[in-house]
């Protein structure tokens, strides 16, 4: 029987790096400019600005969380000492649901109180962490980490269990409101 090819992980960390950089760019694009004319007063330009409130507020925090994902997936090939094709995959799954980012984030600043946009978004940030969960007992399980920090290991363990269950409640609240609507 053959063994399963192993990979280095710096391919994998570039990648994902990669998605991470242009979807955190990419969040700033679903902030639009009003269309002000140019005689507007500044009392109706500032009126137009807080009128985008949501838009800024779901930058703020899509960005925020997008950015603990990228430190909590940092962190967890900080142990992974490499990689076989399922991992791969897994973490292309994840990056997939990254990549998604602006857009339900881009939904959720246009249409913050809608349920719809709300369950949208809580399920793209619950499918991230949750793969990012699958892809971490994935490589704990076949031997894909260092070993030798065992304390630091089982911290980050519950860390990212933890987030896949935040964003499971926060999926199911915004569900239950939507049923409500």
């Amino acid at each position: 029987m053959r063994s399963p090819l192993m990979l280095g992980k710096s391919r994998i960390e570039a990648l994902s790096d990669g998605v991470f950089s242009i979807t955190l760019t990419l969040l700033v694009l679903k902030l639009e400019v009003p269309e002000l004319m140019h005689h507007s007063s500044n009392a109706e330009m500032l009126q137009q600005m807080l009128g985008l409130w949501p838009a800024f507020a779901t930058y703020v925090v899509t960005f925020l969380i997008a950015g603990g994902f990228w430190y909590l997936h940092h962190v967890t090939f900080h142990f992974v000492t490499h990689v076989d094709g399922v991992l791969v995959w897994l973490n292309l799954l994840f990056l997939m649901f990254v990549a998604l980012l602006p857009f339900s984030a881009g939904l959720m600043g246009h249409l913050l109180v809608h349920p719809v946009s709300q369950v949208f978004y809580a399920g793209n940030q619950l499918a991230i962490a949750a793969l990012l969960n699958a892809h971490w007992q994935y490589a704990r399980l076949r031997g894909l980490l260092d070993d030798g920090e065992v304390v630091r290991v089982r911290r980050l363990s519950w860390r990212i269990g933890l987030t896949a269950v935040f964003f499971a409640a926060c999926l199911a609240v915004a569900f239950e409101m939507s049923l409500r609507a």
